[in-house]
């Protein structure tokens, strides 16, 4: 219901004002009552159109000539262009010139404003469109980046695809001696078995989960935005803009896009995360026994996946026992849902003797310490490189804190410092686990790695979606949303694109080098499992090969006490060992890189006791890229 209050200064709905500033003597012109013919007025004032009548169509006027509300009460004052003539007047009389209707010259501006209506209409229509086709773009340019890697394999990959291409009860031993659980091993072992172990087979499978992310996000989103809204945070569209910046900010994360088209298991630990996520929230609206059940099975999932996982189940927990000493109406939904995710430990157990072994003798002994500022670093590591990686990281970081303290109010946004839900507790699942991850590095001596806070994106990308959504403007949400992916789908594009590791072309200079019976040697063994495995798709190449202080042979690296063993190796040792294996016929190919941990310069002496023996020539120079190795070759005795 408008009133009169609410409309602009001269507009009325029902009555008729006086005349204002009437000229002294100016006749006064009584309003016209109004007909069942007439255009309501109230209607008129409010779209700023006049509907069309109830008059036949050969008589409605053309809806380019007529005027305009302002321009219909002018004119119903004049007479009408077919009234008679004024009768003459009598001698004595004043005579009243007669008014002009000059109507072409009135609907010329009424023309004019109705094309430009129209023309807004279009453009309002249109730019949806646009923006529609504009989003279904963006999700398949970033489903096409997850395919589209042209790198070979590098060390991970390599191990992963070796492990997995063995039979089960070899797969879980050589599990025992990476450090890793099983869950996404056993699936790839199911893929590879189907599709076979070729680059683009294996990385087909993270592709799979990375794009089966997206529905999901998009529900998140909504719920999200729902969320907010039932609770007073959020505006009347929050669900739709919540659920469409979600999936956006999830198809174009150069996060998603590269490990999306990586062999590891990172995608399929994004994807659990949310599909726990669903299944601890709907446990708490109704805590039955199958709501209970997928919890607790989407809990051992994420554990079976990665062992970074127990930090969002720690969350969750503490969470979930916090609202239930807080709340009492919340107390029971919550000790069920405590209960269930507890009860995924039944399902760990037959692992649990394998884990324990993994967490006292494998760890993570390349990872150094890192500071706390690793925590903003994060952000800026999901955002991709520096080039495109700040301006995503700006807006990640913005629309979380939006997200976090703000709601729309009107044309501005009421900023509440200490914090609004559902955005309080998306911050927390984010925040959270990668603080405790930072402690864990600090005094536990576990790795922080980009690649493994996977764990926490979700919750920064629905809260970073949830305040741009919040922005009330709309124009500034769509500018805010295209800015992020673009900038998104170039990072991902980049890391797509990018070689991270210089295996195939080692590989096939050996190919050109090596005769029969010729050594190659792998200088740290961590070198090996890539250019093995590189080497054996050529399957042309008959040569020996050997790995610096590791039995494990060059298929694989054995992480078992790593560090001792590296320390009690000998660079001058493994150098005699090599020479004696190539004895005076052969030539030795060593694949070196310096500069890991743990081996000091044990590299750069095997270098140089093989060069003291035999001549030596570099044929591949190391580059700067993620897996970078050089390739020396030392020819026969002399």
């Amino acid at each position: 219901m408008v009133s009169a209050d609410d409309l602009p200064t001269g507009q009325v709905t029902g009555t008729t004002a006086e005349p204002r500033g009437r000229e002294p003597g100016a006749a006064a012109v009584a309003p016209r009552p109004r007909s069942a013919q007439d255009p309501p007025n109230d209607h008129a004032v409010l779209t700023g159109r006049l509907p069309r009548t109830g008059l036949p169509a050969e008589t409605q006027p053309d809806a380019q000539t007529q005027p305009d509300a302002q321009t219909m009460t002018a004119a119903e004052t004049e007479p009408s262009a077919e009234a008679p003539p004024a009768a003459e007047a009598e001698p004595g009389e004043q005579t009243v010139p007669a008014q002009r209707t000059d109507y072409p010259s009135r609907a010329e501006p009424a023309r004019l404003i109705a094309r430009f209506r129209r023309a807004r209409d279009w453009t309002v229509a249109a730019s949806y469109q646009f923006f529609l086709a504009g989003t279904l773009l963006a999700v398949v340019a970033g489903a096409v980046l997850r395919f589209a890697t042209p790198s070979h394999l590098w060390l991970d990959e390599s191990l992963t695809v070796g492990i997995a291409s063995r039979p089960v009860p070899d797969l879980l031993q050589a599990l025992r001696h990476d450090g890793s659980p099983p869950l996404y091993y056993l699936l790839l072992h199911v893929w590879i078995s189907v599709f076979g172990d070729g680059d683009i087979a294996v990385r087909a499978l993270s592709g799979v989960l990375s794009l089966a992310t997206l529905p999901l996000a998009w529900l998140a989103g909504r719920y999200v935005g729902r969320a907010a809204t039932a609770l007073g945070n959020g505006g009347p569209s929050a669900e739709q803009r919540v659920g469409l910046a979600a999936l956006l900010l999830f198809a174009c994360s150069p996060y998603a896009i590269r490990y999306g088209s990586e062999t590891r298991m990172y995608s399929l630990v994004v994807l659990l995360v949310l599909v726990f996520g669903f299944a601890a929230v709907r446990a708490l609206n109704r805590p039955d026994l199958p709501r209970l059940a997928a919890l607790t099975l989407a809990t051992a999932a994420l554990v079976y996946t990665h062992y970074w996982t127990f930090l969002v189940v720690f969350t969750v927990a503490a969470f979930l026992l916090l609202q239930a000493r807080r709340r009492e109406h919340y107390r029971r939904p919550a000790l069920r849902a405590f209960v269930a995710m507890a009860a995924s430990a039944v399902l760990f157990a037959p692992w649990m003797p394998v884990f324990l072994f993994q967490m006292l003798h494998t760890g993570t002994p390349w990872a150094p310490r890192v500071q706390a500022q690793v925590l903003l670093d994060t952000v800026f590591d999901w955002a991709g490189p520096q080039s495109t990686g700040a301006l995503l990281g700006i807006i990640l970081l913005g629309g979380a804190l939006i997200g976090l303290t703000a709601r729309p109010l009107g044309g501005e946004l009421h900023v509440k410092i200490s914090g609004r839900a559902p955005g309080r507790y998306l911050a927390a699942i984010w925040l959270a686990p990668l603080v405790l991850a930072y402690f864990v590095n600090m005094f536990g001596g576990s790795a922080y790695a980009e690649r493994y806070t996977g764990i926490a994106l979700p919750a920064c990308l629905l809260l970073a979606a949830l305040g741009i959504a919040q922005l009330p403007v709309h124009r500034a949400f769509v500018a805010v949303v295209v800015v992020a992916s673009i900038s998104g789908l170039l990072g991902g594009y980049q890391l797509a694109r990018t070689e991270r590791t210089q295996a195939g072309e080692i590989a096939n200079r050996i190919a050109d080098l090596a005769r029969p019976g010729d050594v190659v040697a792998y200088c740290p063994d961590q070198l090996g499992p890539a250019v093995h495995r590189a080497i054996q798709r050529r399957g042309d190449i008959d040569i020996r090969e050997i790995v610096y202080a590791d039995e494990a042979g060059p298929a694989l690296v054995d992480w078992v006490d790593y560090a001792d063993r590296m320390k009690r190796a000998n660079g001058a040792a493994f150098a005699a060992e090599v020479n004696d294996l190539a004895g005076p016929d052969h030539a030795v190919l060593l694949v070196r890189a310096d500069g890991y941990r743990f081996l000091e310069g044990a590299c750069a002496v095997l270098s140089d006791q093989l060069a003291s023996l035999r001549d030596r020539a570099l044929q591949v120079e190391k580059r700067d890229l993620y897996e970078g190795a050089s390739l020396e070759r030392f020819s026969t005795l002399r």
